[in-house]
C-alpha cells in the first residue's frame, strides 16, 4: 500500500516537470520591470519587488539571462526562446509566446536567450 502511495504521490511532481516547457500568461505583477520592457528575474518574489531583473530590454535581444519569473510589460506580443539546464539531460530548448502586460514564472530555472517581436501568425498568444 505504501509503494502505491508513494507512486500517485510521484504523479503531481511529473506533471510539474512537463508544465515548464510551457508557461502560461497570468495576472502576475509587474514588479519592477518598466513600462515598455521586457524582464526576467533570476529568483522568485511575489507582489511588489526591489530585486533588480536579470533582463530589461525595450528592444529585440540575445543573450543569457537567468530566469524564474518573467513579465512582458510592452504593448507587443513577444516570442521568448528559453533554455533549461537539466542533470542529465542536458540543454533543453523552448519557445513561447508572452503576451502585453502579463507574465509568469517558470517551475525551476531557466536561462532565457532571445527576445524579439512575435510575427502575427493568426495563432493566439496566451
Amino acid at each position: 500500500m505504501r509503494l502505491k502511495a508513494l507512486a500517485l504521490a510521484a504523479i503531481p511532481a511529473a506533471f510539474l516537470g512537463v508544465m515548464v516547457s510551457a508557461p502560461t500568461a497570468s495576472a502576475w505583477s509587474s514588479g519592477n520591470c518598466p513600462e515598455g520592457s521586457f524582464c526576467t528575474w533570476a529568483d522568485y518574489w511575489y507582489e511588489k519587488t526591489d530585486q533588480t531583473p536579470s533582463l530589461n530590454t525595450g528592444t529585440e535581444w540575445s543573450g543569457s539571462a537567468a530566469a524564474s519569473i518573467f513579465y512582458n510589460n510592452t504593448s507587443r506580443d513577444i516570442t521568448m526562446t528559453y533554455v533549461r539546464i537539466a542533470d542529465g539531460e542536458g540543454a533543453q530548448e523552448f519557445t513561447s509566446c508572452a503576451s502585453p502586460h502579463s507574465g509568469s514564472y517558470f517551475t525551476s530555472p531557466m536561462y532565457v536567450t532571445d527576445v524579439s517581436w512575435r510575427e502575427d501568425d493568426g495563432t493566439p498568444c496566451w
